[in-house]
């Protein structure tokens, strides 16, 4: 861990190796060759490994950047807010893993080590892990046994123990708590839209978000016009009209699920000048997690012989530079 001072310097030195906006374009307009090309110009990636698998690209910046946040990050909440997401995909994966008999992939950059957590999990051995990791590992250890376990049970058990998670932590930074508020409610629309059930929905929602539960409930029941009216002066009215728009065109959520993945970005851009505290570490991080998701979009995209409007469609907010 560093100290604010440190942290905050540390990302200022790093944020000219963000990708911006003008090395997007040229990642998109070029080929897969000309982005890889770009990428190396600032140190991301492998090297040659790159050329052969796109995943390299994400799984090495990935891993680097954890490890940035755990050397640097100015404390041990700020940390395991940016960690503990791979921790609990982790444990969700350990957990199938031991009932299912699948070699797990895992992510080695969580806060918790991958090897000491399956060592826990399959030992059933939860007292020392995050307390609502350790109540999703033992209702999931109850419906893997009573034979009442699916995908989406899973998922959703460790969702919504993430959530609580975080919350807990009570970072008691402005813009971490924005943002965590915000995610949960994207999560939160998604799966009103996606059950249109409110008896389904109510038990997968994660708490403590900004939208009251009067207000998802009327995004479970009523008609799209109704909706909309509700969400007309609504901080969300962008996420929910392009949700309910690709609804009807036939889209689905694609453009809905867009905008949830950059809503963190959107935040940081509108302060992106901001200097104070650990702001600048809390910037660089988003924006460089942002980085990655972009250059494997274009990489996929590239490979996928994609124009450049449709990878450009895909493509989530970022740093513009």
């Amino acid at each position: 861990m560093g100290s604010v001072l440190y942290s905050s310097a540390r990302a200022v030195s790093l944020e000219k190796t963000l990708l911006g906006e003008d090395r997007l374009k040229r990642m998109i307009d070029g080929n897969a060759d000309d982005a890889l090309k770009i990428l190396s110009e600032v140190g991301f990636g492998t090297g040659d490994s790159v050329k052969t698998e796109i995943d390299a690209v994400s799984t090495y910046e990935t891993a680097k950047l954890c490890a940035f946040i755990k050397e640097t990050a100015p404390d041990e909440k700020t940390a395991k807010f940016f960690l503990y997401p791979f921790d609990f995909k982790n444990a969700e994966a350990l957990i199938k893993s031991k009932y299912l008999k699948a070699e797990p992939e895992l992510f080695p950059c969580g806060y918790i080590d991958e090897k000491a957590l399956k060592e826990k999990i399959f030992s059933d051995s939860y007292g020392t892990l995050p307390s609502a990791m350790g109540v999703a590992l033992l209702t999931s250890d109850k419906v893997f046994v009573e034979k009442t376990e699916s995908g989406q049970l899973i998922n959703s058990l460790f969702t919504k123990a993430l959530y609580e998670e975080l919350f807990a932590l009570n970072v008691q930074n402005p813009y971490l708590e924005k943002i965590l508020r915000a995610k949960a409610d994207m999560i939160n629309i998604g799966i009103a839209l996606r059950t249109r059930d409110y008896e389904s929905a109510k038990g997968q929602f994660v708490h403590e978000g900004a939208i009251n539960i009067t207000l998802l409930k009327a995004v479970c029941e009523e008609d799209f016009d109704k909706i909309r009216e509700k969400f007309r002066f609504h901080d969300y009215k962008d996420a929910v009209y392009a949700a309910l728009n690709g609804i009807e065109s036939g889209k689905g959520l694609k453009d809905f699920e867009k905008m949830s993945d950059g809503f963190a970005v959107k935040i940081i851009n509108k302060n992106k000048y901001n200097q104070e505290g650990i702001f600048p570490f809390i910037r660089y991080c988003f924006y460089k997690f942002a980085d990655i998701k972009n250059a494997r979009i274009i990489l996929v995209g590239h490979s996928g012989n994609l124009t450049g409007e449709e990878i450009t469609e895909r493509i989530r907010e970022h740093y513009e530079g």
